[in-house]
């Protein structure tokens, strides 16, 4: 029978292709040989990753192929569909092309190593009955009429009645509490007589085994036969359509377009707050909880939406610890950049960095396994599952019609069938629906045709999104669904006014320099008071530069109240002045500080008159001290208090923690060598960033020849060391085509002999069936001395497979 390895080399060079495809982390970094591709392949890693994206279709296709392996004598495609109960050609198919099957003349295999993954009890069913022992009769009774084609239930469940024909009473009942998995139970207390009784009838004729003192399992054979052939209950094979509600175009795309500038303004408005003021950076290199709370009080946004925003902010780089020695977060300089940007474009940057950053925001708030509070920007909210969490959740709602709106079990049931083997928590499909919505990449909880858009230039299969944003950017989208920006507002004479729309940039700054926002929706609402005018002067406008710009603004004339309210703060503002000082100059006699302020050899002291006998100044009292000495002055050092300190110098010391005292070789210890590169937050980084990009069509085109030359001369090397060594052709001394032997020789319950090189490097020959080949061990039965072992791999030299007609020595 041919091997896994000989399968894959069987296959079109498309074919490869497409598993290389599909499978990634095959192909990164390139395989050296074909045995090499089927090694990995077949690597525990690789099997996970390939489990972990198969549908609940695909996933019980492999459990009914595990589970029929070592029952039937042949399976087939058909033998799986009627197992399950349902046609299941797409998903063999879908199988084999990920080489989680594989076959030959219309037989099926699982691969090598698939039973280890899908766990003891695949599709819910025990061990297979041994060949010995009371088991024996179970067998014997059973197997003729599980390897029929097809299964007849009538036959299985005629052999199950003469299994029982003298059973006591309530062995059936046990018998059909395991039938449909766990196939594990608990043997009754001896109390229990009439159960008892009937678990140690069972037990003594082989229709269940005792694990040990407390449990029983059902064997393979009898579970299939009490589900008569079945391996499910239900078979899986299509998708759920849950229905949800659906709500008009307009209403989607006007909430889309509400949240979007939601987002933007709030972005901007924690930008502004933090050019003023930027937050402390904690040890942990997170937000502290009292910053994250100010924020949302400042924004006038929950403490949830406050963590998202500090989050998406960060994400799009437009902060960051700027790794002081007292670490702030503060703006970078793609900040100027992305606020000159259109409305569009922005709101395209922060949805970009929403649905590819590994960041959790819904976290923030909640304890670690530590107790401790997790905080916003801390690098521990970092999971590289965030960004394929998010990307599947809006490929869920973009195959529904547009305008439907799904519940986050509506989803996650969708997504519990799509990856069955990585169902993401309730919880955190829930906050990515609500973060979704926040954004505006989901309007009215529906998705937008701007979130359709995003999702079609991220998602490596943009053929699920639909309709006109397949061929549109995401901001062009979000562009055709906002509303006509307006440049014009009504002034009321309460000293409020009113924009019928959305505000163009030049006057939305004009508002949130001079006024408080009051309400939004159609239309934006502001009142000019006392302090908001006041702002705007700060700002350096002054009183007839601001109303000019609300003439020009305005429908009609500047009301006479906004005008007064103006001009009256203008009147009162900078009547006191506040600068800065580093010291003083104080004298009784104005007389001593005559022509000091005027002398060009002073200049770089910035002296300022405050009051006859007071100068102000730019320089530090030590400077002031030693520059009026050098003009031949006997100034004296003064203290908070007005009385006369002498100051003595001051011995500068250092840590000399840095580098190393000088030994008694005299040598100093070298410079440090150079610190490695930092990712997030200074946090070690990697030169590939988030994460090795997949191999293109081209590359993996260009790799298929290369791995078959490769692999033919491997073999012409493998031939000429056979002849050399006197040993059989099927033998390797290469590590990798020895794991991939190893694996194949476990999956079919082959023997092979095995170069062992012991602790002191002496070889050594046995013949033994390897069991489970995984992290760097080969556990394995040698079955001439009736013993296990366990061998590291590095000490096998060479795996050779036994021919199945030779004796054992």
């Amino acid at each position: 029978m041919a091997t896994f390895s000989e399968h894959l080399r069987s296959r079109s060079d498309a074919e490869l292709i497409s598993l290389l495809d599909r499978r990634p982390d095959l192909a990164s970094p390139a395989p050296s040989t074909l045995v090499s591709l089927a090694a990995r392949a077949t690597s525990r890693f690789s099997l996970e990753r390939a489990l972990a994206a198969v549908d609940a279709s695909v996933l019980q296709v492999l459990e009914a192929a595990v589970a029929l392996h070592d029952v039937r004598p042949t399976l087939t495609p058909d033998d799986i569909a009627a197992a399950i109960g349902a046609p299941m050609q797409g998903a063999v198919a879908n199988a084999v092309e990920l080489a989680l099957l594989w076959g030959e003349d219309n037989t099926v295999h699982p691969a090598p190593g698939l039973g280890e993954l899908l766990g003891p009890y695949p599709a819910g069913l025990g061990p297979i009955a041994t060949a010995t022992g009371p088991e024996a009769a179970l067998g014997g009774a059973l197997d003729a009429a599980l390897a029929a084609t097809p299964i007849d239930p009538t036959a299985l469940a005629a052999a199950v009645a003469q299994l029982l024909i003298d059973a006591p009473p309530g062995a059936r009942e046990v018998l059909d509490a395991l039938t449909w998995g766990p196939p594990v139970g608990r043997i009754p207390a001896p109390a229990s007589v009439g159960p008892r009784t009937a678990v140690d009838w069972l037990v003594a004729r082989g229709l269940l085994r005792s694990t040990d003192s407390a449990r029983v399992i059902l064997p393979r054979q009898l579970g299939l036969a009490l589900r008569a052939g079945r391996t499910h209950r239900e078979p899986a094979a299509g998708e759920p359509r849950p229905v949800g509600t659906r709500l008009p175009t307009a209403t989607v795309e006007a909430e889309s377009a509400r949240a979007a500038q939601d987002a933007v303004r709030l972005i901007a408005a924690l930008i502004r707050e933090w050019e003023r003021v930027p937050p402390p950076v904690l040890r942990s290199g997170g937000l502290g909880v009292r910053e994250l709370r100010r924020v949302a009080a400042q924004l006038e946004i929950d403490d949830a939406l406050a963590a998202l925003i500090v989050e998406l902010a960060g994400a799009a780089g437009l902060v960051v610890d700027d790794g002081e020695d007292q670490p702030t977060f503060s703006p970078t300089l793609d900040v100027d950049v992305w606020l000159e940007a259109d409305l569009p474009e922005r709101w395209a940057t922060l949805a970009t960095a929403w649905l590819t950053m590994t960041r959790t925001p819904w976290v923030v708030g909640g304890r670690d396994e530590r107790g401790e509070l997790r905080a916003a920007l801390d690098p521990e909210l970092a999971r590289p599952w965030a960004p394929r969490l998010r990307r599947a959740v809006l490929d869920v709602l973009a195959a529904r019609e547009p305008g439907t709106v799904l519940s986050a079990e509506d989803v996650t049931s969708v997504l519990r069938w799509r990856t069955p083997r990585s169902v993401p928590p309730l919880a955190a499909v829930a906050a990515t629906l609500s973060e979704a919505g926040s954004l505006g990449v989901l309007g009215a909880e529906a998705l937008a045709t701007a979130g359709h858009a995003l999702l079609a230039e991220h998602s490596p299969t943009p053929a699920r999104t639909r309709g006109e944003a397949a061929s549109l950017s995401a901001a062009q989208t979000l562009a055709k669904s906002l509303p006509v920006a307006v440049s014009d507002m009504v002034l009321q004479g309460d000293l409020t006014g009113v924009v019928p729309g959305r505000p163009t940039r030049e006057l939305a700054a004009l508002l949130e320099r001079a006024a408080n926002v009051e309400s939004r929706g159609a239309a934006v609402t502001v009142r000019f008071t006392t302090e908001s005018v006041r702002a705007a002067l700060d700002g350096g406008q002054t009183a007839d530069e601001l109303l000019a710009e609300l003439t020009e603004r305005a429908t009609g004339p500047v009301p006479q109240p906004l005008e007064y309210l103006v001009r009256d703060a203008a009147r009162r503002h900078g009547r006191l002045r506040v600068g800065s000082a580093l010291g003083y100059i104080r004298a009784e006699d104005p007389t001593l500080l005559a022509g000091l302020v005027e002398d060009p050899t002073l200049a770089d002291l910035g002296l300022v008159r405050l009051a006859p006998t007071v100068l102000a100044a730019h320089a530090s009292p030590t400077a002031l001290l030693a520059a009026l000495r050098e003009r031949g002055l006997a100034p004296a050092g003064e203290g908070p208090d007005g009385q006369v300190v002498h100051a003595r110098p001051v011995a500068r010391r250092v840590r000399a923690g840095a580098r190393r005292r000088r030994g008694a070789g005299g040598v100093v210890s070298a410079a440090p060598s150079a610190a490695p590169s930092l990712g997030v937050n200074g946090r070690p980084g990697t030169a590939t960033g988030h994460g090795e990009a997949s191999p293109g069509s081209d590359q993996l085109a260009a790799l298929i020849p290369n791995l078959r030359r490769a692999e033919a001369a491997a073999l012409s090397d493998r031939a000429a060391h056979s002849r050399e060594a006197a040993a059989s052709p099927a033998g390797t001394v290469d590590p990798i085509a020895a794991l991939a032997t190893l694996r194949e020789a476990a999956a079919e319950g082959r023997e092979v002999w095995l170069e062992i090189v012991g602790p002191q490097g002496t070889p050594r020959r046995r013949r033994v069936r390897p069991l489970r080949v995984d992290a760097g061990r080969v556990r394995a039965v040698d079955l001439a001395r009736d013993a296990e072992l366990t061998v590291a791999v590095h000490r096998i030299a060479g795996v050779t497979l036994v021919d199945p007609g030779e004796e054992s020595t």
